[in-house]
């Protein structure tokens, strides 16, 4: 029985661990441990309702507590940096942005290769084909792809 219980609560840590630190793995060796606990109920109580029972019990532990964490998460102070609340407020200007082709602008942030273009004092979204460009460094808008403006250094 005490392996049992090791087994899911290693495998919860793993579970709760892996919101902090992304990837999968963590996610995936809880799931292991998951099964591993139905394996220890197996051979200690033998049959399959024990072990699946403590494996859909432990699966829905792992639930709740994914579910708990980033409710706590999302109102913490720690969560709160790891959750996008809110957009930059940049506005992107109108949707129709062919009248925008060969006017300058000044790079609002670095280009790498994308960025901002301050143009009059309304912000887009950018892309520049040369690659990097420096925060301040004029710039010209030679065509656009979708939403976004394509610029290169003047």
């Amino acid at each position: 029985m005490t392996k049992i219980i090791a087994a899911l609560l290693f495998g919860y840590l793993l579970v709760a661990l892996e919101a902090i630190v992304p990837g999968g793995v963590l996610g995936l060796l809880g799931f292991v441990c998951l099964l591993a606990s139905a394996y220890f109920a197996h051979l200690e109580y033998g049959g399959l309702a024990i072990p699946l029972i403590v494996f859909l019990v432990g699966g829905f532990g792992g639930v709740i507590i994914v579910f708990l964490q980033f409710r706590w998460l999302s109102g913490s102070k720690f969560g709160k940096n790891m959750f996008v609340h809110a957009t930059s407020g940049k506005n992107i200007g109108p949707k129709n942005l062919n009248h925008l082709v060969g006017k300058t602008g000044i790079a609002e942030t670095d280009h790498h290769p994308e960025g901002l273009i301050k143009i009059g004092n309304k912000s887009y979204d950018s892309y520049c084909d040369s690659g990097f460009i420096p925060k301040g460094a004029g710039l010209k808008i030679t065509r656009i792809d979708s939403f976004r403006l394509i610029v290169k250094p003047l």
